[in-house]
């Protein structure tokens, strides 16, 4: 099965918003076997969108197409769609009412634009839209099955998770010589994309039922997994096989699979030890602990933190020394070692990390430049340890990187200790 995704909006190619649409559905695609084969972004022309959904029918068996269903002017995607299979618009009643109950159960009466939405291509399938107002559109042009998603992420993905990938998946099974397939997201951290692929590349000879993919969501790299047999328990098999040497070949740098969050993991891993932590931020500015209580029940580990951003507040709230800032600067083995140290016992928890660094653009030294970080663990039974990095990229990067990688000085500690008993 071919499918090709077509987002429109001036907005997606002036770079004012990105478009998040295209990876989502590309990854739930693959859980089905079904791989993306091209992703096109028009801005608001009519022509344009008009030339580019014949084109792209003209190559898919399925297009999704993503934005420019709404009630404003420069909404027109179901006009183009309309014009490139010959057919008019129509108001559809059914659309009409679904939009008088939507503003009613908010004490409105829609207005003429809203009502804009209740127009649809003669032929097509309006689908109630859970999330918002405009509804999902399914059309035939040519021999392609087209669906007209909101390019809204909460609602396409409401549409695509209830209706449109459900036909897809019926679509597939119906299909008279059918591929049985099985699934595994691998995730990882800490290994390079290109790394990752040189270490799986020797892997396919081996394994010829497997289709091996790769994607990067900074500061992580996923490895796609899917197997392919003529039966069920083949594919199960073929799957088992390649999982089982990746794990092996990539350790501890494994962190999860398949819905498995990062932040999560780390903190089950602290549960499963019967330990707590607290964190003291610098140049993070909260981000470590944003992203553990970000998972609902951290309360159980993860005791507090402190976003210690000026040598004050370093010394007041987490216990660093005047003269170790006074020697060393607030961006150093020191400072990072005794703010660890600090919130560890200010907290009264069983591990303590901490974070400073220069995330940019200004600030640096010629030793310390942009983008330097100290991460450093304080542990039980064993001195703390500080690790430095250097971190390329804008400041966001070097804050997620930072994060990241305190994080993960804790979880390979976590995994090196031994077992409580």
């Amino acid at each position: 099965m071919r499918v090709e995704l077509l987002c429109t909006g001036d907005e997606l190619v002036t770079g004012l918003i990105t478009d998040t649409n295209s990876t989502y559905l590309e990854a739930r695609l693959f859980d089905l076997g079904v791989k993306v084969e091209r992703v096109v972004l028009v801005g608001d022309v009519r022509p344009d969108i008009t030339q580019a959904l014949k084109e792209a029918a003209s190559r898919a068996d399925v297009v999704v197409v993503s934005g420019g269903l709404g009630p404003t002017a420069d909404d027109f995607t179901l006009e183009c769609a309309a014009e490139a299979a010959g057919v008019p618009l129509e108001e559809d009643a059914q659309v009409l009412d679904w939009l008088h109950q939507r503003y009613a159960a908010r004490g409105l009466s829609p207005n003429p634009s809203a009502l804009r939405m209740a127009r649809v291509p003669r032929g097509s399938e309006p689908v109630r839209n859970p999330e918002g107002s405009a509804p999902l559109v399914v059309m035939k042009l040519g021999g392609a099955q087209l669906f007209f998603l909101p390019g809204v992420p909460r609602e396409f993905k409401a549409l695509l998770e209830g209706e449109v990938l459900p036909r897809i998946r019926a679509a597939l099974d119906a299909r008279p010589e059918r591929t049985y397939r099985a699934f595994r997201l691998l995730r990882t951290v800490g290994i390079p994309e290109s790394e990752l692929d040189m270490a799986v590349a020797p892997m396919g000879p081996r394994h010829p039922r497997i289709v091996f993919g790769f994607r990067t969501h900074a500061p992580e790299n996923h490895l796609k997994l899917m197997a392919e047999a003529s039966s069920q328990s083949e594919a199960d098999a073929a799957l088992a096989a390649v999982e089982a040497e990746c794990r092996q070949m990539l350790g501890t740098k494994l962190f999860g699979v398949d819905s498995e969050a990062y932040a999560a993991v780390v903190l089950e891993t602290l549960r499963r030890a019967g330990a707590t932590l607290a964190v003291a931020e610098s140049c993070t500015g909260g981000l470590i602990a944003q992203q553990l209580t970000a998972v609902p029940g951290s309360s159980e580990v993860f005791i507090g933190g402190a976003v210690v951003y000026s040598e004050k507040m370093k010394s007041a709230w987490v216990g660093v020394p005047l003269d170790v800032l006074a020697r060393h600067t607030a961006v150093s083995r020191e400072t990072a070692e005794a703010m660890a140290e600090g919130v560890r016992d200010a907290c009264g928890t069983t591990y303590g990390l901490s974070v400073t660094g220069y995330a940019g653009p200004g600030g640096g030294t010629p030793e310390d430049p942009v983008g330097t970080v100290y991460c450093a663990l304080s542990a039980p039974g064993v001195p703390t340890r500080c690790e430095r990095i250097s971190v390329t990229g804008d400041r966001d990067r070097v804050r997620l990187f930072a994060a990241s990688h305190t994080l993960e000085m804790l979880r390979q500690h976590l995994l090196a200790a031994p077992a409580t008993p």
